[in-house]
């Protein structure tokens, strides 16, 4: 079976392999050796290599799809419809799971898988096989996590169970994606799931609320995979919560110190009522430089509403953990979650400014569906723009919906004091200078210097360089 993967990535905030379909592509493989498969990441591909890439003979299409990216895939599975109009082409990705009941609404969509993807479309690929490269119906029925056509009826078969042993898992097919043209961090992700249910997260729709974890064994091996077959770079891990289990992070740390791997790491996903002294040392010595916490607000009434089951007390005495041993710490804070007030927003950018963090950012909250915000929203409040989350992300400044203790022009204020305190990320301004030259420089940086230097000596030259920036 030949089998074509897409990353619809023109809109990413930034240029870096897709895990999800790295993943999906390496269990194929493993799966069925005696598939082909192919990767298109469009962030990063050419007008050549896509119109290569489009005219190749295959059996079926597979697109990941976040709710920004929904309008480019829509766009890609409608090209590859009028080239291929017998070869099906089946959506993928978190889109999906909180939209299931409308995906099939766009003709060119042959299939959607929902939930986990790995094991949904390696059967798929399977009866494709079994019956002469066409859709069998009755087959389809047999697969969990499908959404497929009957005629003019829409089917959505029973979820899939998730996968309980994540070491079962081939590590992301990395040697498919052009590597040297991402500019950042190898990404990795060492668990799935999340306990908690925050009011505007939809990871529970995708990814289940049990935390099921890879082994510190298990992620080492693929942290030397990657050391010993591409350019040296950092690692930044992608979990929802990479420190759920302090125990395997302390394993984690002691593995990469006793194998002497010499790498810097970060973390994006990590809590910080989940830390201690002792811990937070270990990170730093075995190579963390990094993490980013989400802490939303600085007001414990709209924490509890958040169902954050965190106070910003706790939140603060964990940026000192880290902050106390070198560790940098990103605070990530949201504007208008229920409960927001123009007076808790300045909360929060008080606290930002007088607590240990390294560096702050407020971005707008954006509801999806499937999720407590935005049932709050259509409950209490107003949307401004047309309730369609593949579209939220277009919004600049990002005001979405309002409510009567926190109106639109309260929001757009709160925006305003952020800016004046600098704390805005970039992905507000997204054609600005500073972007693009800040894109650039990381680019140059990891592709032609930071690579091609000894894992040793880059690693400690990241390490100065974090230090000296730190001090200016």
């Amino acid at each position: 079976m030949k089998v074509a993967l897409i990353y619809p990535g023109k809109k990413a905030d930034e240029k870096q392999l897709p895990l999800g379909l790295g993943y999906l592509a390496s269990f194929i493989l493993r799966e069925n050796n005696d598939n082909e498969v192919t990767v298109l990441d469009t962030a990063v591909a050419t007008p050549r290599e896509t119109k290569v890439f489009f005219g190749k003979d295959c059996d079926i299409f597979g697109i990941t799809v976040t709710s920004r990216a929904y309008r480019e895939a829509v766009e890609l599975s409608r090209n590859l419809k009028r080239i291929h109009a017998d070869v099906p082409i089946v959506f993928g990705g978190p889109h999906i799971s909180l939209v299931m009941d409308q995906i099939l609404q766009e003709p060119s969509i042959d299939i959607a898988v929902y939930g986990e993807g790995e094991l949904t479309f390696s059967e798929l690929i399977k009866s494709l096989r079994r019956n002469e490269k066409k859709l069998n119906i009755r087959d389809l029925g047999r697969i969990n996590g499908l959404i497929y056509r009957d005629n003019s009826r829409v089917v959505k078969t029973p979820p899939r169970d998730l996968i309980q042993d994540l070491d079962t898992l081939p590590f992301p097919a990395f040697d498919l994606f052009p590597m040297t043209r991402y500019p950042g961090k190898y990404p990795m992700i060492t668990s799935r799931g999340c306990p908690f249910l925050c009011v505007f997260c939809a990871s529970s729709q995708i990814w289940g609320r049990k935390w099921r974890a890879r082994s510190p064994e298990n992620i080492i091996a693929e942290v030397q995979y990657l050391v010993t077959n591409f350019r040296s770079r950092p690692i930044d891990f992608h979990d929802d919560g990479f420190n759920m289990n302090l125990k395997r992070v302390n394993a984690i740390c002691d593995l990469l110190l006793k194998e002497n791997i010499k790498i810097a790491w970060g973390v994006r996903g990590f809590r910080a009522d989940i830390i201690n002294a002792n811990i937070a040392q270990k990170m730093r010595r075995a190579g963390c430089t990094h993490v980013a916490i989400g802490i939303e607000s600085a007001n414990n009434d709209m924490l509890n509403r958040m169902g954050k089951k965190e106070s910003i007390e706790v939140i603060e005495r964990g940026i000192d953990h880290l902050r106390s041993v070198g560790i940098d710490v990103t605070g990530q804070f949201m504007i208008g979650n229920p409960g927001e007030t123009l007076e808790t927003v300045k909360e929060s950018i008080k606290f930002a400014k007088e607590s240990k963090l390294t560096k702050a950012v407020f971005g707008g909250a954006v509801p999806f569906p499937k999720t407590s915000l935005w049932d709050y929203v259509e409950e209490h409040g107003t949307f401004l723009i047309e309730p369609d989350c593949t579209r939220f992300e277009d919004i600049f400044p990002r005001v979405i919906f309002e409510t009567p203790e926190f109106s639109k022009e309260d929001r757009l204020q709160s925006i305003k004091l952020v800016e004046e305190a600098g704390m805005q990320p970039n992905a507000n301004q997204p054609n600005s200078l500073a972007r693009i030259l800040k894109k650039a420089a990381a680019l140059i940086w990891f592709r032609f210097i930071y690579g091609l230097l000894p894992n040793s000596i880059s690693t400690r030259l990241y390490f100065l360089l974090r230090k000296i920036k730190a001090k200016l």
